[in-house]
């Protein structure tokens, strides 16, 4: 009688768990673990940014003096370059007076000519070329006329 009562007692288990207490089981840990890995998702990427920040920062502290110094000095290299050059040439104006000054080149002209490599360029960069290649390829034109286009186009 009492393996009876036992196996009666391990089939009500067993059914209840089943059917009430594992569905209840199955819908907490689901939810549970969408929102622990939404989670460790979000940490991994707070980690991420707070590690690039601090190494940031580190780098910051460690190497901002030196490349300040390193950039000062880098002016005042260029500064000096200009300088010596500037007393160079006033020691040869006291020299040769101002006949230094007549082998200067003239002064460049800054306007130049605008050429048909720069008009392609600007139809190709504005779109028009391809603008063009789709209107003759979704047009039906005859093909003397899709030439007369190709011709203009640069």
């Amino acid at each position: 009688m009492g393996s009876w009562l036992t196996r009666t007692r391990a089939w009500v288990y067993i059914a209840f768990y089943d059917e009430y207490v594992g569905r209840h089981i199955n819908t907490s840990c689901g939810l549970a673990l969408g929102f622990i890995i939404g989670l460790y998702l979000y940490g991994i990427q707070v980690n991420r940014i707070s590690e690039e920040n601090a190494n940031h920062m580190l780098y910051n502290w460690q190497y901002f003096d030196k490349r300040n110094r390193l950039t000062h000095n880098l002016i005042m290299e260029h500064f000096e370059v200009h300088k010596e050059q500037l007393e160079d040439l006033i020691l040869e104006l006291d020299r040769h007076g101002p006949k230094v000054l007549t082998d200067l080149p003239s002064k460049p002209s800054m306007i130049a000519p605008v050429t048909l490599d720069d008009f392609a360029l600007i139809d190709e960069l504005s779109g028009l070329n391809l603008f063009l290649e789709n209107f003759m390829s979704s047009h039906n034109l005859p093909e003397a006329v899709k030439e007369r286009i190709r011709a203009r186009m640069l």
